[in-house]
């Protein structure tokens, strides 16, 4: 299959090798620019009963952060049903897979180094006034360097539009088991608080990597 963003087109590998993920909502295939060679990851996700407070193409395209895998664009079909998001590749694939295949979790060190850098990606997402809608560790890649890069294509919504009950429970119960259990609590029980709750918690983390020093970030 080839796909068109901004004047590049990309030949996605469709056979069982080419497959990185696979979800209930799409999957994530290595892709070649047809005009170089190079590699990039694409995610194909169906839009067939999706909300619609996902930041914009132009949004996402534009974040640029050391611990953000980057988006090349986005490719829409016709019929808008399917949403192409061409990204950079991630070599070391999830951080999940990792923490898995260890089964003796993880270097204290390494553990502080990785949380760091996905905290100041939040940081800069919350900054520009949106927030990460589905946070838990397979979004948490490693790129070829062992470095964490925050995966954010398909999964970035407005901050504003996520202040109803509606769209804190839906945000809330797509983390499933890595959700604060605090927050599924409010979440099962209707929703009630929970917005405020997601709220104070994307506060508090802002604060605190506020009061970091500059280049702090460090080396992964």
């Amino acid at each position: 299959r080839v796909v068109s963003v901004g004047g590049r087109r990309f030949l996605v590998d469709l056979s069982s090798l080419g497959l990185l993920h696979f979800s209930s909502t799409g999957e994530v295939r290595v892709a070649q620019d047809a005009a170089n060679g190079c590699q990039f990851a694409v995610k194909l996700v169906s839009c067939e009963g999706s909300d619609t407070s996902h930041a914009s193409e132009e949004e996402e395209v534009a974040l640029r952060h050391p611990a953000i895998v980057e988006t090349i664009g986005v490719w829409q079909s016709d019929d808008a049903l399917l949403r192409v998001y061409v990204t950079e590749l991630c070599t070391g694939g999830e951080l999940l897979d990792s923490l898995i295949e260890s089964g003796n979790g993880m270097d204290e060190q390494l553990a502080k180094r990785h949380i760091r850098r996905a905290v100041s990606a939040l940081f800069y997402i919350h900054a520009r006034g949106l927030a990460h809608t589905h946070l838990r560790p397979c979004k948490v890649l490693v790129d070829a360097a062992g470095c964490v890069k925050l995966s954010v294509a398909g999964c970035l919504g407005r901050a504003a539009d996520l202040g109803t009950a509606e769209q804190a429970v839906r945000a809330a119960l797509s983390t499933g088991v890595f959700a604060a259990p605090e927050l599924l609590a409010l979440a099962e029980a209707g929703g009630e608080g929970l917005a405020a709750a997601l709220g104070e918690a994307q506060r508090r983390t802002d604060a605190h990597v506020a009061k970091l020093p500059a280049g702090s970030l460090g080396p992964c």
